[in-house]
């Protein structure tokens, strides 16, 4: 990893995001608190400021806390959740990836392999080019099944991972949603995101 250097990532997201507290002392009560304040101000929070839905999200948030933390890998993390109806929707997790060696379209194809391989069977892998502020992107969306015989449950996995040669690495947004339904609803969403990444220069 001698040439590896974190790429200056900015995220502008709007209010279906919530920044998840990735690193930090404490268990993540504090972050839950915070966030809840910050939830509670959005119009679209309205009607869970009671004391009852102030405790309701305070509860989940920290359940969000400890999943969170979980992503070892990841530089940021925003809470997919849009409103007290909907709660929790899914985590895009930025992850930054040592491409030393790598380059061109080489490049690409080595973060397409380590996003999702591409294995014979039923749900082939979706390539989509992108462009957004930090430069070409490409979106990827790999269905899969989970379980034995015909009954398997369906999720979706979805990733859009930017190349930066400069720094000699690259940097992977991805979701991954137990329902291809909820993948493509909240799809658009996750494209408004990609687009929005930019490089602080």
């Amino acid at each position: 990893m001698t040439g590896f250097r974190l790429p200056p990532l900015v995220v502008d997201y709007n209010q279906l995001w919530l920044e998840a507290e990735l690193r930090g002392g404490g268990d993540g009560r504090g972050w839950a608190r915070r966030s809840t304040g910050l939830l509670l101000s959005r119009p679209q929070w309205a009607s869970a400021r009671t004391r009852k839905g102030e405790r309701k999200l305070i509860a989940l948030l920290e359940q969000a806390a400890v999943i969170a933390r979980k992503q070892q890998d990841a530089s940021m993390g925003l809470i997919l959740i849009p409103s007290p109806e909907e709660g929790i929707e899914g985590m895009a997790a930025f992850c930054p990836v040592d491409l030393a060696g790598y380059g061109g379209e080489e490049a690409w194809e080595e973060l397409l392999e380590q996003l999702a391989p591409e294995v014979p069977g039923d749900y082939p892998r979706e390539i989509i080019p992108m462009e957004t502020k930090a430069g070409p992107c490409r979106r990827l969306r790999l269905r899969y099944a989970e379980g034995q015989g015909p009954e398997r449950t369906l999720g979706e996995h979805i990733g859009y991972p930017w190349v930066f040669e400069e720094y000699e690495a690259a940097v992977m947004m991805t979701v991954t949603f137990p329902d291809p339904l909820q993948a493509v609803r909240w799809l658009p969403a996750l494209d408004e995101l990609a687009r929005g990444v930019w490089l602080q220069q």
